[in-house]
């Protein structure tokens, strides 16, 4: 029986130590059969990558042993590990990592070339035509969409011998319609190629073109299900035509050869890109395409705008930049007033808006309790207010009268102990202390009875003036603390402070906030009306004007070109904050801020979208009249 391609055994893997201790896998065992594609999915933070990285012996389990094709290598010293992944492994990554002066078939060759040593043994067309991409063939990765790109990383993963496929968030960077045709070719891939394809994704909708999914959760493997049957073990799992002991053989006579010819092959893809010429495929579409020179070549070579990459029928343009989509109008940013973990925040970003509309809602439990607890305060103190007013308090005229009859009661038995006392100490029977005790509670008996009628009185009269104007304070001052406390509960509630739309959600669900925090809960604005916010060079700023024509493109739109003007130049310098991610981009260039108004024809464009724009010479722009406010906010 042949052996799986990979197979997991007891897979522990931990990260930190003491307290930051964190245990990425908890004893995984995984067997990778050839022939499917094993979708591992799971949230953030359950171990996928971390997986995916022992199983390519990018990284040492803590525990556990790593078998391939039957052998185990875990145990390999490191400078045996890159041997063994040539021959077992191959990686397409989310970044694609293709080389940017090589066209799609010479990307393709070139990992042929590296692992079978000719470049006539790679059939380059056909492992492009199986990703749908031979008519792509002779174009530069910067020609190609983000889905084209990676289609390409899939047909260099055929010609490379490696029976595992690893895929790592392939499609994280697509949008559905590229992504869907990357998983078509992946799962062929695994199927017409009996190769082990493993993708690791979070993203759900990748299960239907899955043969297997696992499920990590909290480093272990929460469910393994198969969706379909794995072929049967009689159909071959090498797709490679020569024998492994033969690639081997032949690999150590002409490995000097292969290396010099790859680094003779990447230098002159490069020499061909900057010197528009030579032999090479690319040179060759440099020397006779139709794309007209461009004056700023050097400029625009900085943010990787290289001939071969411009639309046809560009005008000529004196300048390049990289620019960014960004609402006409300022921004608003939604801020908190008072400290709180955020229940739900209710709009997403692209979400129209209204004024008054709730947004953010922040934990107001303890707020709501507040507000009953005044309220019942306020019943309290207007229900006092209301019987003082009424005067209805028969309990208390009762009470009182029941006071008066206990304070006679004491009066008259203090008289009758006083006179027996007297009569008494008359006869010299008692001492003159105890006559004395009984003269005093006399006294006492009559004081208690007078204070008795007293309130009796009162209660049959009526509050005074004075009494129910403390009460009314009383009611006064409920009710301003229950307004205090309604609206602490209703800053709990964030509402919209315009009409519009929501731009950027910078915060989730369960974050804590407060009045200080430097990052906002959401930034709102108009999206009605956009413009580009362009960066331009230090060395460029002298060839860009005020009412100057633009042209700007991007990848996803393909040959077509955004048009506009230049309608404000901001006069001071700053540093770089749009980032195009090209390795010839420059990183620590001083730029300044220039603001252009697209035509009234834009398709409409999503903020933060990024496109390189190019500054048309006077003499291919047609004349545009500069309206007075934009005239006078440049320093030109």
């Amino acid at each position: 029986m042949t052996s799986p391609p990979a197979e997991l055994r007891g897979i522990s893997k931990t990260f930190g130590r003491g307290r930051m201790q964190v245990r990425a896998l908890r004893g995984v065992d995984l067997r990778i059969q050839s022939g499917e594609l094993t979708l591992i999915e799971g949230p953030s933070g359950s171990g996928k990558t971390t997986l995916l990285h022992i199983v390519a012996m990018l990284q040492r389990a803590d525990q556990g042993e790593v078998w391939f094709d039957g052998r185990r290598v875990d145990r390999l010293p490191e400078s045996r590990l890159p041997a063994e992944r040539r021959a077992h492994v191959v990686l397409i990554f989310q970044v694609y990592n293709l080389l940017e002066s090589l066209t799609a078939a010479d990307n393709v060759a070139l990992a042929g070339l590296l692992t079978k040593g000719s470049r006539r043994a790679v059939p380059v067309e056909d492992y492009l035509q199986r990703v749908n991409l031979q008519q792509r063939a002779d174009h530069l990765p910067a020609e190609l969409s983000g889905g084209e790109r990676q289609r390409t990383a899939i047909a260099r993963a055929l010609a490379c011998p490696g029976r595992l496929v690893l895929a790592d968030e392939p499609t994280a960077n697509l949008d559905w319609e590229n992504a869907r045709e990357v998983m078509q070719s992946l799962a062929d891939l695994a199927r017409r190629e009996s190769r082990a394809v493993v993708v690791v994704s979070h993203d759900s909708r990748l299960e239907p073109f899955a043969d297997r999914i696992v499920s990590l959760l909290d480093g272990q493997i929460a469910g393994d299900r198969r969706r379909r049957e794995r072929p049967m073990s009689g159909v071959p799992n090498n797709p490679d035509p020569m024998p492994r002991t033969g690639r081997r053989r032949r690999g150590r006579v002409v490995v000097a050869t292969v290396l010099g010819i790859a680094v003779l092959l990447a230098i002159g893809g490069l020499l061909a890109v900057r010197h528009l010429g030579g032999d090479t495929p690319v040179g060759h579409r440099l020397k006779t395409g139709a794309t007209p020179a461009v004056p700023a070549e050097s400029e625009a070579g900085r943010y990787g705008l290289s001939a071969a990459s411009r639309p046809t029928a560009v005008r000529p343009c004196v300048a390049a930049a990289p620019a960014v989509v960004e609402p006409t109008t300022q921004l608003v940013e939604i801020r908190t007033e008072r400290q709180g973990r955020i229940k739900a925040v209710l709009k997403r970003a692209g979400e129209r808006i209204s004024q008054g509309e709730p947004l953010v809602l922040l934990d107001d439990a303890p707020a709501r309790a507040l507000v009953e607890q005044r309220r019942a305060d306020l019943m309290l103190t207007e229900a006092s207010l209301a019987q003082l007013k009424a005067w209805d308090r028969p309990e208390e005229r009762a009470k009182a009268k029941a006071g008066v009859e206990r304070a006679r009661a004491r009066l008259d038995r203090a008289e009758r102990d006083l006179q027996r006392t007297r009569s008494l100490y008359e006869r010299a029977v008692a001492p003159e202390t105890e006559l004395s005790l009984a003269i005093e509670e006399q006294r006492l008996a009559a004081a208690a009875l007078e204070e008795a009628r007293q309130i009796a009185a009162m209660t049959e009269a009526g509050p005074t003036p004075e009494e129910v104007r403390v009460a009314e304070a009383r009611v006064e001052q409920a009710r301003a603390v229950l307004r205090w406390a309604q609206t602490e509960l209703a800053l709990r509630t964030i509402v919209s402070p315009l009409d519009g739309h929501v731009i950027y959600r910078h915060l989730e669900p369960g974050e804590v906030v407060d009045p200080e925090s430097p990052v906002p809960i959401l930034s709102v604005g108009k999206l009605d009306e956009v413009r580009l916010r362009a960066e331009v060079d230090e060395a460029d700023i002298r060839r860009v004007k005020v009412g100057q024509r633009v042209v700007a493109t991007a990848e996803a739109f393909g040959d077509r070109q955004i048009t506009g003007r230049v309608v404000h130049l901001e006069p001071m310098m700053g540093r770089k904050t749009i980032r195009t991610q090209r390795t010839t981009e420059q990183q620590d260039t001083k730029v300044r801020e220039v603001l252009i108004e697209l035509d009234p024809d834009t398709p409409p464009l999503p903020i933060d979208f990024q496109m390189t724009v190019r500054f048309l010479a006077a003499s291919h722009a047609p004349t545009t009249t500069t309206s007075p406010a934009s005239s006078s906010s440049t320093g030109q």
